[in-house]
């Protein structure tokens, strides 16, 4: 067993140093990596034939194989950061608990056994054995710790001979992120049962994200993941008996690392998510499922995606994509957010006998806030946008049977749905985008390449946000200037996808009870018996043909029209020619929107299904 003289002799800290070192190891990796992605992009569009085949297949396997060695690296610098934060603590427990009691004149041997001192009378014995077994447990603690630190290390950097006889064969490795989905799936296929149940067992994190891996696999796995986020504080709280904030408000107290303070707060809100989207009736629960989940990603604002369904078994799938504000962090998958839960009960009555899954991505890096500048730039949009092309084209790999799949985005989210058709080629049979501020690559719904698919937009005419991409720049920044710059200093995003001649189809979306400019419009779009639910369920459901018998269809924007006379009528019956002009203003915004013009009254919220 450790000994204090071992403990004090000790240096846990060396332990976060190395992580650290590793950590630049880990970015000179990444570069590297960056740059072989770029050599096989070279190569496949300069070379052809047998030989640049073999070239990119070589190139290719030292991808992955750098691929592996990256996630290793992750793993042994996450073992060595949580166990020098752990060997730490303890250590500086230890030993002002034994320099205290000596300084009291108690004795403390080397194994922990304490002495008390010869002044106190004999009732003091009782005391004794308390300090010696407190002294004593902490030195087994750290002895723990530092088995566990060495096993993880050793597990990191590869199999451990308890774990991998000698001359067994390897597991097979997981496929690298980016692998074709349908790649995956051949490779989990071929899995026997044994090894398919051991990983899930083993839950590695890669595995539950990995598009072409069954949706039933990738939330089991995600879960455990999630779970181990949220025991790992749960534990040490209750074992100081403190609540879980105090634990996360100051990690490295308790042994931890502000990566598990994250991890953890990231988990609670990703769990309160599928409570909520699960449903307060424990008779009659929806079916939820962890589709995806990273607690770590975007500076620690976290990614994840919740499905209400099996997106691999249901008729018809929805992803929804949030947009400004937005993120795991701040609580979009829980907080009162009905956006999928209306989507899917309205879908259930739409269409019961061809059900809806409904999948709430939350998958890329939302700007924070109208006050982020980031807002009016289509950056995150397309990065987002190639994210989300990414995953909404694995879910064919995975599908049983044919599906039809709507990807629905607002607001900003909008700009990134219409990124990843227009600049990462995203699959989907049709596109919804409400409250759009425009769609940046996609000039107009031809841009989109739907295979018989429709571009479906809904703009509430008193939404401001959905002015914001009326051609030309004069309109959208006096409007974002009028409305105090809630997009930054400068606006407009691309294209407005309501407009007569971007060649989309638009549904009405206006908000009851409500009349001119409003941002309280802008987040109206999921309500309850809208007209712009009645349009997304039956868009969603395969059910748009309802549109125009429902009377849900809207006339786009138009620019303002002119018309001249063809003719002069003088007196004693001259007629006198004109040229006639009957045509809109070329140039012009088309701010003219029909929509504006309906009255209150026929703006009702009696259009849910029942």
């Amino acid at each position: 067993m450790t000994s204090i003289s071992l403990v004090a002799a000790s240096h846990p800290e060396s332990l976060l140093t190395a992580a650290a070192q590793l950590g630049a190891k880990i970015a000179h990796l990444d570069s590297a990596i960056a740059g072989e992605r770029q050599v096989i992009a070279a190569l496949r569009g300069a070379w052809s034939g047998s030989a640049a085949d073999a070239a990119v297949a070589r190139a290719e396997r030292q991808l992955a194989e750098m691929q592996g060695l990256r996630g290793r690296m992750l793993a042994c610098q996450a073992a060595l950061q949580r166990g020098g934060a752990q060997l730490s603590s303890t250590r500086t427990g230890l030993l002002s608990v034994v320099s205290g009691l000596r300084a009291l004149g108690w004795q403390v041997a080397d194994d922990g056994t304490c002495t008390a001192p010869p002044f106190l009378p004999p009732a003091f014995t009782g005391l004794a054995l308390a300090w010696t077994a407190l002294i004593k447990r902490l030195l087994e603690l750290f002895d723990e710790i530092d088995r566990e630190t060495a096993e993880s290390v050793r597990a990191a950097v590869g199999v451990s001979p308890s774990q991998q006889p000698p001359g067994a064969p390897p597991p097979p490795q997981i496929p690298a992120a980016g692998t074709a989905p349908e790649d995956v799936k051949k490779w989990w296929d071929s899995l026997p049962q044994e090894q398919k149940d051991r990983y899930v067992a083993e839950h590695p994190a890669e595995l539950g994200n990995l598009n072409g891996i069954p949706a039933e696999i990738r939330d089991k796995v995600n879960q455990a993941v999630m779970h181990d986020d949220l025991n790992r504080v749960r534990e040490v709280a209750g074992r100081h008996g403190v609540s879980e904030d105090e634990v996360i408000k100051d990690p490295a107290k308790y042994g931890l690392t502000q990566d598990d303070a994250t991890r953890f707060y990231n988990a609670r809100r990703t769990d309160e998510g599928l409570t909520h989207q699960r449903g307060s009736d424990p008779q009659n629960p929806r079916p939820v499922m962890l589709w995806g989940y990273q607690p770590m990603a975007d500076n620690g604002q976290g990614r994840a995606a919740i499905a209400i369904g099996n997106p691999d078994k249901a008729r018809n799938t929805a992803v929804i994509v949030p947009g400004t504000g937005s993120s795991v962090r701040d609580g979009w998958l829980a907080d009162g957010h009905n956006d999928a839960i209306n989507l899917y009960d309205q879908s259930a009555l739409a269409d019961p006998d061809d059900p809806t899954a409904v999948i709430m991505w939350m998958g890329y890096d939302a700007p924070d806030g109208f006050t982020d500048l980031r807002i009016a730039n289509p950056d995150l949009a397309r990065q987002g946008g190639a994210l989300l092309a990414a995953d909404v084209n694995g879910l064919s790999a995975t599908h049983e049977g044919s599906s039809h799949i709507t990807v629905i985005g607002h607001s900003y989210g909008s700009t990134t749905v219409a990124d990843a058709f227009a600049g990462s080629g995203m699959r989907a049979n049709d596109a919804v985008l409400i409250g759009c501020p425009g769609t940046d690559l996609a000039t107009s719904a031809a841009d989109f390449h739907l295979d018989g698919g429709q571009v479906y937009v809904g703009s509430a005419s008193t939404d401001p946000v959905s002015w914001l991409g009326t051609p030309g720049a004069i309109p959208a920044n006096v409007l974002n200037q009028q409305l105090g710059y809630p997009v930054g200093p400068y606006a407009g995003l691309g294209a407005d996808p309501a407009g007569e001649a971007y060649g989309s189809v638009r549904f009405d979306a206006e908000v009851a009870g409500h009349g001119g400019l409003s941002t309280h419009d802008h987040s109206h779009y999921y309500d309850m018996g809208s007209e712009s639910l009645r349009a997304m369920t039956d868009i969603a459901s395969g059910n748009a043909d309802r549109l125009e018998g429902d009377g849900l269809l809207a006339e786009g924007r138009r620019q303002p029209h002119i018309s001249t006379p063809d003719h002069v009528d003088l007196p004693f019956g001259i007629d006198i020619p004109l040229p006639h002009i009957d045509s809109d203003i070329p140039g012009s915004p088309a701010f003219i929107d029909p929509q504006a013009e309906r009255s209150g009254s026929s703006v009702t919220t009696d259009h849910e299904y029942k």
